[in-house]
């Protein structure tokens, strides 16, 4: 009976259960990768440089939308609207088009891939509302390797955080 793999031997038992928990699979409860880091997503700032109104109208009403996800590990999606209620008034005229946020996006764990992305929206009264352009960003590999700081100009004219009508710029820390 000692050499038996499931033996009613108190050790035994103990054993076995060790060796169940590091047969774990992705899809298993309690599973985490060695790869997974304890990570935070924070928007820094946002420059609007278009209110997408005509040209009497000095601010535009903004609000905005996050979602950071991942295919990775367990995968996830996590959204996030701001301002929680109401609207930013912004313009596009320098001193009056930035707003700091600091605002966390996403806390939590990561693997080896994140995308993140953001939507703005002007909304207007007496026609439709404006859709900013659409921000997406998808990070792979090493979790080390995407950590910092992205804002625009930091990669050349292509930056993806200088899109057309508004710029942002936020952090990926571990945590």
């Amino acid at each position: 009976w000692a050499n038996r793999p499931y033996s009613h031997n108190i050790g035994d038992i103990r054993a076995t259960k060790q060796v169940v928990w590091s047969q774990r699979t992705s899809n298993s409860p309690g599973w985490r990768s060695q790869s997974m880091a304890r990570i935070r997503v924070t928007l820094k700032w946002i420059k609007i440089l278009d209110t997408l109104e005509p040209f009497f109208k000095e601010t535009g009403e903004f609000r905005f939308r996050s979602r950071v996800s991942s295919e990775g590990g367990e995968g996830f999606s996590h959204e996030t609207r701001f301002p929680e209620e109401g609207h930013y008034s912004l313009s596009d005229k320098p001193g009056w088009n930035y707003v700091t946020l600091n605002k966390t996006l996403f806390e939590g764990d990561a693997d080896d891939h994140l995308v993140i992305e953001l939507f703005g929206k002007e909304f207007d009264t007496l026609s439709a509302n404006d859709e900013l352009d659409h921000y997406k960003r998808e990070h792979r590999g090493p979790v080390d390797d995407w950590v910092g700081l992205y804002e625009p100009a930091d990669e050349g004219s292509d930056d993806p955080e200088a899109m057309r009508n508004w710029r942002i710029s936020y952090v990926i820390e571990k945590v």
